[in-house]
């Protein structure tokens, strides 16, 4: 924007004469003849410092200090000077101090102030800085390490000087006294600082005021209100300013309990929490304000009531269905009468039959009806709860009731609900109907969906009918019994089962190699022949013809190791297929082992394998991978073994598979073998084992790789090295570091290359060094129940690192108590023994660590002891 746009501005919005510098002011539009803003420059700035009391800082340029960054202490306070006369007579609603920081020390620590002060000039300095009059503002730590647009209130202090009719208006900064002197409250701001002069128009006046969404009720009791409560209203700013609704409610009756909420957005919101109020008429009302602090009027009141109480739990009552009795019947359908139980605002009910949950209207008198048809017998219940107008929920009300039993039962012995073995198409069946009501004298009954039929009962209200089923599967028998005064019961639905599959038996556990007879006999009519196969191999059926019975052999021979289920399925004149028949068989299948003598891990290792087999009259084995199943080795029984040998050709996994064979030709089930082959070196060490000492020691190397000439290997992840391979093996010796904490972990890795360069796979070999010394006692052996109390015992210690000439140790007791520190020199071997005499029985610990010469010490280490 230019400076001649800025001043045109300024004389629309605040008729600031044009007789305004350059620098003393400029301004923005921000919304057309709404808001204006304007800035006004300084007209003086400076700081005084404590360290330099008479010396005059006059407009500094870029940095305003205040508080001390030292602890001399340069105590520092700037000032900043603006003239006030072109804003006399003009509109203003907000003033701003605009400040940025430039430069702090803590984040945490701010104490910033902005006071009123007396004049500053050019020749103000600390000895005649200007006297604080009032403090217009102040800023604490809130989170923020440094705010490059600072701003402060100053609206106050600007209208009042300009109610004056003062012309100037001098504002100083500095740090709160109590930590005037601490550098770590020191920061510097921008240089000069400006006041954003805005004339805002307030928002509007707040519209569509709602209670929980329904509209204003500016009278009565307006909407209910229980656990949930939002106000909102429309809001909005001329300015486009973000703008929030100030909301307040009171009760109606005591308007001096007010309560007070705010809510942005638009519609503007508020949530009050209603377990903080009383039950009761409420009044409500809401005034916009927009960022600026502007306010509209306000809007409303509106009501609305709070109702926190719940319903009582309902009464329920049924007179088919009485409570905690038995009643009605199944498929007797029973009035439940709901009621409110006393509560004066039910409007509906939630009710559960045992499966979903369903509502249903209350009445005018708060009571509703539904209707409930049991489908079983025997204990049942309704849950019931009420619900009021503001949605309070009652409790549960669990009525319980007895649904009679008056239906008949129904029973057969041919044809049992899940199926016998007697049954079949066009096999007749007795079923016998008993009462479950008293005088019952006839029952109706149909099967499935055909014609109805009515027997008599005798005088003990039972019958019988006989019923040939003429087809298979599943069939539903419906009876229904009446009584002598007409009243028919609900109907019982029998339902059973057909099966019309043939009856196949003959002996379950058979031997791979033999042959069986299975009889097949029918049970539907007419049958002339049968199929039968078995279930690993649809394809291969065998057909045999039935005798005049409809019965038939089935000879069967075992040939292959998955014939475990026979399935057999009959055929009638007119070519019907009755169901598949299965049976089961234990199939003996002869399986063979698979061993091993020699080493199969490693690679070019020549390994002797082992097949043995429990079949007669075993001939030969045959044997493969499953890598290459095309390829396949045979080998001859001897006895019921034979062995062969094999080579693994690489590294990597292999299973083997084997199988015997009969002089008949069958082959038995298969066993097999896995196992990995590798050709990683093998790693081993006398000297470094799980836990090794700071000594001199070595490593063998033992190669597994077939034209291994040498081995490569790495300690702790460093670079490779390689030691050639005699015969195969190499001794690496080895000094360790010593480990400075008294232990360390490392890692060996190694592998062997060829002639060719080609590597093997990767051995990783973990050991841990320690410095701490042995410990030995031939009267206290480590972790064993010896000795005894006032039984003294020595102690050898043996170093765990070069150079020990002292050992020093102390004793633990079981209950935390330790002796003294003592100290024993060691010998020419690095070896150092003392004794001592447990006091009490009980457990020890003796602690021990080796020192140098140089004062180095070892780790340290605990002999347990176990004094008897």
């Amino acid at each position: 924007m230019t400076l001649r746009r800025s001043l045109t501005l300024l004389t629309v919005a605040l008729a600031i004469p044009l007789t305004v510098t350059e620098s003393a002011m400029a301004a923005t539009e921000t919304a057309a003849q709404q808001r204006s803003e304007a800035t006004l420059s300084a007209t003086s700035w400076g700081y005084v410092d404590s360290a330099e009391p008479t010396t005059a800082h006059f407009k500094p340029a870029d940095r305003l200090p205040i508080g001390t960054w030292d602890t001399t202490p340069h105590l520092q306070r700037s000032y900043v000077d603006f003239d006030l006369s072109s804003l006399r007579g003009k509109p203003f609603t907000t003033v701003l101090l605009s400040a940025g920081e430039t430069h702090y020390v803590d984040c945490d620590s701010r104490a910033t102030e902005v006071w009123r002060t007396s004049a500053y000039t050019k020749q103000t300095t600390w000895q005649n800085r200007p006297a604080e009059r009032t403090r217009v503002a102040s800023r604490g730590a809130d989170g923020t390490c440094i705010d490059n647009n600072a701003t402060f209130d100053v609206t106050t202090a600007v209208r009042d000087a300009v109610g004056h009719k003062e012309r100037h208006l001098t504002l100083g900064f500095r740090v709160a006294e109590a930590h005037e002197a601490d550098p770590a409250f020191y920061r510097l701001i921008e240089a000069p600082p400006t006041l954003r002069v805005v004339d805002n128009a307030p928002p509007a006046t707040p519209a569509d005021l709602r209670t929980n969404d329904a509209p204003c009720a500016k009278d009565g009791t307006g909407p209910l209100a229980s656990r949930q409560l939002e106000l909102s209203a429309q809001v909005s700013d001329p300015n486009g300013d973000l703008t929030s609704g100030q909301f307040a409610w009171w009760p109606v009756a005591d308007p001096s309990q007010r309560h007070t909420g705010a809510g942005s957005g638009n519609p503007a919101a508020a949530y009050p929490d209603t377990s903080d109020l009383a039950d009761g008429t409420y009044a409500w009302e809401v005034y916009a304000q927009d960022s600026w602090g502007a306010k509209s009027a306000t809007a409303g009141p509106c009501r609305f009531t709070v109702d926190r109480t719940d319903p009582h739990a309902p009464a329920v009552v049924s007179a088919t269905y009485p409570a905690n009795a038995e009643g009605g019947g199944v498929g007797v359908a029973g009035q439940f009468t709901f009621s409110p139980n006393g509560s004066t605002d039910v409007a509906r009910y939630d009710y559960n039959f045992g499966s979903d949950t369903r509502e249903i209207a209350a009445g005018p008198d708060g009571t509703a009806t539904v209707s409930y048809t049991p489908t079983a017998n025997g204990w049942q219940s309704v849950v019931v709860r009420a619900w009021d107008r503001a949605g309070n929920l009652s409790l549960s009300t669990y009525y319980s009731f007895i649904v009679k039993e008056t239906r008949p039962t129904v029973t057969s012995d041919r044809y049992p609900p899940q199926g016998g073995p007697d049954g079949g198409i066009g096999v007749p069946g007795m079923f016998r109907f008993a009462p479950g009501m008293p005088n019952v004298v006839a029952y109706d009954y149909r099967l499935d969906d055909g014609a109805s039929a009515t027997v008599r009962a005798g005088q003990d209200g039972v019958a019988e009918v006989t019923i040939t089923p003429a087809t298979g599967g599943d069939h539903v028998l419906f009876v229904r019994s009446t009584d002598a005064s007409g009243v028919a019961s609900p109907e019982r639905e029998y339902r059973f089962f057909v099966d019309a599959s043939p009856v196949v038996s003959g002996p379950d556990n058979v031997d791979l190699g033999t042959s069986a007879t299975y009889t097949a006999t029918p049970r539907m009519p007419a049958v002339v022949e049968y199929d039968y196969w078995f279930a690993s191999a649809e394809s291969t059926k065998w057909t045999v013809k039935a005798n005049a019975g409809g019965a038939t052999a089935l000879p069967v021979e075992f040939t292959s190791a998955d014939q475990n289920l026979l399935r057999v399925q009959a055929r009638d004149a007119s070519g019907g297929l009755s169901p598949v028949a299965e049976k089961r068989l234990s199939l003996n299948t002869w399986r063979p082992e698979i061993g091993y003598e020699g080493d199969i891990g490693t690679e070019g290792k020549t390994a002797t394998f082992t097949f043995t087999t429990p079949m007669p009259n075993a001939v030969e084995f045959e044997y493969w991978l499953t890598a290459d199943p095309a390829t396949r080795w045979t080998v001859p029984v001897s006895g019921n073994t034979a062995k062969a040998t094999f080579t693994p050709p690489k590294i990597g996994d292999y299973e083997m598979v084997a199988r015997a064979k009969n002089a008949a030709g069958v082959w038995s089930a298969t066993d097999n073998l896995t196992w990995t082959v590798t050709n990683d070196p093998t790693v081993s060490s006398k000297e470094f084992q799980a836990n090794g000492r700071a000594f001199p020691g070595s490593f063998t190397f033992d190669a597994r790789q077939p034209g291994a000439v040498a081995f490569e290997y790495s300690f702790d992840w460093g670079p490779f090295q390689q030691v050639a391979a005699q015969n195969g093996r190499a001794v690496l010796a080895w000094t360790p570091p010593l480990p400075p904490d008294g232990s360390a972990s490392h890692t060996l890795r190694v592998h062997t290359v060829t002639a060719d360069n080609v590597s093997s796979q990767e051995n990783t070999y973990y050991f841990t060094v320690l410095s701490a010394p042995y410990v030995s006692s031939k009267e206290y052996p480590e972790g064993e129940w010896s000795g005894g109390a006032g039984v003294p015992g020595t102690f050898t210690f043996t170093p765990g690192m070069p150079g020990i000439v002292s050992y020093t140790y102390y004793v633990r007791d079981d209950r935390g108590a330790v002796t003294a520190e003592s100290t024993v020199p060691a010998d020419g071997s690095g070896a150092g023994t003392m004794t001592w005499t447990p006091p009490d029985r009980g457990t020890y610990a003796v602690i021990v660590w080796g020192t140098m010469a140089d004062g180095t010490r070892s780790g340290g280490i605990g002999y347990s002891v176990y004094v008897n």
